[in-house]
């Protein structure tokens, strides 16, 4: 068991908090990393920790900034404790150690020493997907089957700090979903770009094959995907949103709903293919979930550029919006570029926004009255709290068990969710 020396020379097992920003990917590997530092006789705490592990995001400027953050605060919790830093934030390299003050900075290349590292273990080799996890913190399992991407996306810094596309060999993640799906209801597959799985292996090697053999080994499991480019959303994959226990709901990178703005950002596809897939997504399922990002602000966009991608939402409609603003990324090729306009800019996150609401208002009424299958994730205020399958928030009540899925008749709709009441099965 690895221990720590008190002022009074007691002996204790090593403290670790866990500090985690950004994707679906940066959650599953903290998970992986807390069973393997437990595995190695820590002591995972949310409290005050003797060694903080921050799992850090840089998707943008805002990200690096949470990042930093992220630092000062535990170093402000406990000036004595070790940090440190992994994830995407940590490709700024040693630079990070001087400016910020941390122990450690181990880039996402390395992500699987991590524990080795900062335990002063023996470094023996091991790929990345020697991570693995056994169990989840939330109710619903996030499954990593991908990590890195090939895409050249002209304002994205992702792929400098992940590298090229990689996918998990399929017997890893078979084992590990079946061991999973004997516990939680619900397994989101996710991955950096999702659609680039099973490129770098066999031809038998796809996604459609892969969770065609995962929704038979888990066939009682719900099987929901993570965000996945549309330039990758094949109609065989579409096809396979027909299985009984796919969950109906994708997010979409659309990024932006004008032809030229998609060309400066070196995104392949266009608009009408994406309302292509919109359409063929609908024709699996009239009710099925279409989430997406968008990105206002981009260099290139002019207000008639913006409002072609105005007039592109309101034709499509999805049900949920990520909205932000462009910011320029180290090694991209707006990289330094200063920002004009700020209050224009802003105008049109804030104008999104407001089509966003009223969007998701629209698609939860086409509920009401209707019966959704939802996962006790949490109860709080007197209410169940979960997803339903096309990922709605959903409060409801009844006497539930959490992890378990339910039956629940939807009677009213709130500013953010449906309201309903558990059906007696």
């Amino acid at each position: 068991m690895l221990c720590w020396k008190t002022g009074k020379e007691r002996i204790r097992p090593v403290k670790v908090k866990f500090i985690t920003l950004g994707c679906k990917v940066n959650q599953y590997e903290t998970q992986a990393l807390e069973e393997e530092f437990e595995s190695c006789g820590c002591q995972l705490t949310d409290g005050i920790a003797d060694l903080y592990v921050i799992n850090t995001c840089t998707v943008t400027s805002r990200a690096d900034r949470k990042s930093r953050e992220a630092v000062m605060r535990v170093k402000r919790q406990n000036p004595q404790a070790r940090i440190a830093v992994c994830g995407c934030y940590a490709i700024e390299g040693e630079g990070l150690r001087t400016r910020l003050g941390v122990d450690y900075v181990i880039t996402p290349q390395k992500k699987q020493y991590i524990a080795d590292i900062v335990l002063n273990h023996s470094l023996r080799e091991k790929d990345i997907w020697s991570l693995k996890i056994h169990k989840f913190f939330n109710q619903r399992a996030f499954v990593k089957i991908q990590d890195g991407c090939d895409n050249c996306c002209s304002f994205c810094k992702v792929p400098l700090a992940r590298g090229p596309s990689c996918s998990r060999p399929r017997d890893y993640i078979l084992d590990e979903i079946k061991q999973l799906s004997l516990r939680y209801k619900e397994i989101v597959l996710c991955g950096i770009n999702l659609g680039l799985y099973g490129k770098d292996l066999s031809s038998r090697d796809t996604l459609p094959s892969l969770i065609d053999a995962i929704t038979r080994i888990a066939p009682h499991t719900r099987i929901r995907l993570s965000s996945f480019e549309p330039a990758h959303l094949t109609q065989e994959i579409i096809n396979i949103f027909s299985y009984p226990n796919m969950c109906p709901h994708l997010h979409l990178p659309f990024q932006s709903g004008d032809d030229a703005v998609l060309k400066g950002m070196n995104k392949k596809e266009r608009v009408s293919f994406y309302e292509k897939i919109v359409s063929q997504l609908r024709a699996v399922d009239p009710f099925f979930a279409i989430s997406c990002d968008i990105m206002v602000g981009f260099p290139c966009e002019t207000d008639a550029l913006f409002q072609n991608t105005v007039a592109f939402l309101r034709r499509i409609r999805p049900m949920r919006m990520h909205v932000f603003t462009f910011s320029p990324r180290e090694g991209t090729t707006y990289s330094g570029m200063k920002i004009k306009n700020h209050a224009v800019v802003r105008r049109r996150n804030e104008y999104v926004r407001k089509m966003a609401s009223e969007f998701g208002k629209e698609y939860r009424q086409k509920f009401l009255g209707r019966t959704l299958s939802v996962i006790a994730e949490e109860r709080r205020d007197g209410y169940n709290r979960g997803y339903s399958e096309n990922y709605l928030n959903v409060n409801f009540r009844g006497k539930t068990i959490l992890g378990e899925l339910y039956k629940v008749k939807i009677k009213t709709i709130s500013r953010d969710a449906l309201i309903g009441s558990a059906v007696a099965q």
